[in-house]
Formats: C-alpha cells, sequence, structure tokens
C-alpha cells in the first residue's frame, strides 16, 4: 500500500514537471513568433546628427520625408565655388573659423541658422579606405549640383587632432559647416550622389542644380577613388615594437630558461661523448 502510493506520488510530480516544461515551450515558441514579426518591420531611418550648442542631438531623418523638424540653414548663395579642395589642418581652421561680428557674438543657435552665412561641406576620409575611396567619385561631383557650397576633403587619419573635436569616430564622414560651426553629420550607410544631396536639401535652403550625375572624371579625383596601398610606417614600427617585447618577456620566462638549460646540457652530453670516443 505504502509502495502504490509512493509511485503515484511519484507519477503525479513527473506530470506536474512536463505540464511546466509543455507550458515554458510554448511561452518560448510564442517568444520567437514575435522576434519574427518584428523583423518584418521597415528598416531603421538615417541617422543625421544635428550639434545644438556644445550639444550633439541625433535625429532620425529618412531621406524620401522632406518635412523634418529642423531649422534649415540659410547658405550664401553670392559665389560660386570650384571642385573639390584637398585641405590640410592649416586650411581647414581658417575655413571654420567664425567670423566677428555683433550678430555672431549675440546669436541664439536657431537664430545663427538663419542668418546668411558660408556653407562647408567636409569629407572626412582615409586614403587606404575602401569605402572612402567608394564614396571620392560621388563626393567630387557634388560641388557641380552644389556649387554655392565649399566642398573640402580632409585625411582624418594624417591629422587626427579633428577627430576627437567634432566626434569623428570612423572614415568617410561628412560634415556641414554654417558661418564656422558644425550643424549636422551625414551618418547613413549609403555613400551616394543622391544620398549627398538629399542630406543637403533637408539641412539647408539649397536645391542641386540641374541633374544629379557623376562622370568618368569624378573618379579620377580630386578625391581618389583607389585605395592606397602604400607602406605605413607606423604600422611597421608598431609590429617592431611587439616583438621586441615579446622576444624580452619571453627570455624571462622560467620555460625559456628551462629550454636553454636543455640545449647547454645536450650540447655538453655530445662534447663529453666526443672526448670519450676520441
Amino acid at each position: 500500500m505504502f509502495s502504490s502510493r509512493r509511485n503515484l506520488g511519484l507519477f503525479i510530480i513527473i506530470l506536474v514537471h512536463v505540464i511546466g516544461v509543455s507550458s515554458r515551450m510554448d511561452k518560448c515558441e510564442m517568444i520567437e513568433i514575435i522576434s519574427f514579426k518584428n523583423s518584418d518591420q521597415e528598416p531603421e531611418p538615417e541617422d543625421v546628427t544635428h550639434e545644438e550648442g556644445s550639444k550633439i542631438i541625433e535625429a532620425n531623418v529618412t531621406l524620401t520625408n522632406s518635412t523634418v523638424n529642423v531649422t534649415k540653414v540659410n547658405c550664401l548663395t553670392d559665389k560660386i565655388y570650384g571642385p573639390v579642395e584637398i585641405v590640410n589642418a592649416t586650411r581647414l581652421m581658417k575655413l571654420l573659423i567664425l567670423e566677428p561680428g555683433p550678430l555672431n557674438k549675440s546669436r541664439n543657435d536657431k537664430e545663427g541658422r538663419l542668418l546668411p552665412g558660408t556653407c562647408v561641406i567636409v569629407l572626412f576620409y582615409a586614403r587606404w579606405s575602401i569605402f572612402s575611396s567608394q564614396a571620392a567619385p560621388h563626393f567630387n561631383a557634388l560641388p557641380r549640383s552644389f556649387p554655392h557650397i565649399k566642398a573640402v576633403a580632409l585625411d582624418a587619419i594624417k591629422y587626427q587632432n579633428f577627430n576627437a573635436q567634432y566626434g569623428i569616430v570612423g572614415v568617410p564622414t561628412l560634415m556641414l559647416v554654417h558661418n564656422g560651426k558644425p550643424v549636422a553629420k551625414f551618418n547613413y550607410t549609403v555613400y551616394t550622389l543622391e544620398a549627398f544631396a538629399k542630406f543637403i536639401m533637408q539641412i539647408t535652403n539649397l536645391q542641386p542644380n540641374g541633374s544629379l550625375y557623376v562622370t568618368s572624371l569624378d573618379f579620377a579625383g580630386p578625391v581618389s577613388s583607389t585605395p592606397y596601398n602604400g607602406t605605413d610606417y607606423c604600422l611597421v614600427l608598431s609590429w617592431i615594437f611587439i616583438t621586441a617585447c615579446a622576444l624580452y618577456f619571453t627570455s624571462q620566462s622560467r620555460w625559456w630558461q628551462q629550454f636553454v638549460e636543455l640545449i647547454q646540457n645536450t650540447w655538453r652530453e655530445s662534447n663529453a661523448q666526443h672526448e670519450h670516443a676520441d
């Protein structure tokens, strides 16, 4: 009688355990179904970073949305600029210096955007970067569509002091400057002339001059569309330093000393056998 009760109790415990496992499996299946449905949502919109004063504000802006709640900057249209200019740190600093004046001193960010000012589009690139090379011809064609914006390109690897100043974490990065002040960064993954044009139209009061197209001359420069395959001497020195440190710490290790002693003992035994044979 006691044995039958014990078996009945074990059966009830096993049944409860099976029911609990099955309920957890049902929950897991429901979670998987929900996750699968969430994966069919529309892709995330483009991330355009707007800099307000000393704070960086990120806003989700789609390339096809023309009703973005962003105060557009007022770019001057009295001057026509030429092709893209490859600049160094000194030249870029001159372009980004804010011209002195009473309006510039007392304005806030919104008022500053409404004031007419020079607009500069800056491409931070790296000569060895494949992505920078792919974006190069499209950026080279940009001044033809927007002749009133000064287009410059800076080697972000050679002049790294601007990376921390403007929050450049990768290349290529496109940044729009108005009156010497950065106002927006292009962070979308597609670097085409059409995407660049929509970005500028969303941030500024400018429209493209004619149709958007890329020619064979745009692939020739000024920004190179071929990755640079030269020798990186900093990388060579880094590998030499790493190798020297590895050899030094290896020579100071105990197993290396044991290995050297083993070689020495083997050499002595070999010499002793030769002397004994002689």
